[in-house]
């Protein structure tokens, strides 16, 4: 019993290691910051792997435990904030730009809109991130955060409406026209 556990749990950090880094760097902004969160969240995820009754659900039960490790990192270091990874959104940029003009444009309206992203509150942010930047579900993140599908509707209505206000009070990107979100 112990082996098939030990083994299921290898494939799941194979399956997941990379994710769970970047998931952390995104957060933290610090490759060898996120390197020693995503070794904790394996370590915290080993030390309760038996708990898991369902492992269909073991992507969501990780990444919650991915999540309360970062929790516990800016919980201690409160001086910190969530970092939102500039060069993910640069990176995006530059692979569909199809001139430099067009790639300069599209990274300062990345920039720009990382900064309105960054006002947000610390809820409306973790929802705002898990769900473009991170693709998961609905479901998922009601699975990660521990509320129900009409919570995480009404929080991210008031995420995207808040965001929709701060993008407004942003001249650059009100100006292009962003007022349409």
């Amino acid at each position: 019993m112990r082996v098939q556990l030990l083994t299921q749990f290898e494939g799941l950090v194979q399956r997941y290691q990379k994710e769970i880094v970047s998931f952390h760097y995104r957060l933290v902004g610090n490759k060898f910051e996120a390197e020693d969160l995503a070794q904790d969240t394996f370590i915290k995820a080993y030390k309760n792997f038996e708990t898991i009754k369902d492992q269909a659900k073991a992507k969501s039960w990780l990444y919650r435990v991915a999540r309360n490790v970062a929790v516990d990192f800016f919980r201690r270091n409160q001086h910190r904030e969530i970092a939102l990874d500039a060069s993910a959104l640069e990176y995006y940029t530059q692979a569909t730009a199809v001139d430099h003009e067009v790639q300069l444009v599209n990274s300062e309206v990345s920039k720009e809109l990382a900064k309105c992203i960054e006002q947000l509150n610390a809820d409306d942010k973790t929802i705002v991130k898990l769900l473009y930047y991170e693709g998961f579900s609905y479901k998922e993140i009601c699975d990660m955060l521990r509320i129900n599908q009409n919570t995480l509707k009404s929080r991210l209505h008031r995420a995207r409406k808040s965001l929709l206000q701060i993008i407004e009070g942003n001249k650059l990107l009100y100006d292009i026209g962003f007022e349409y979100i």
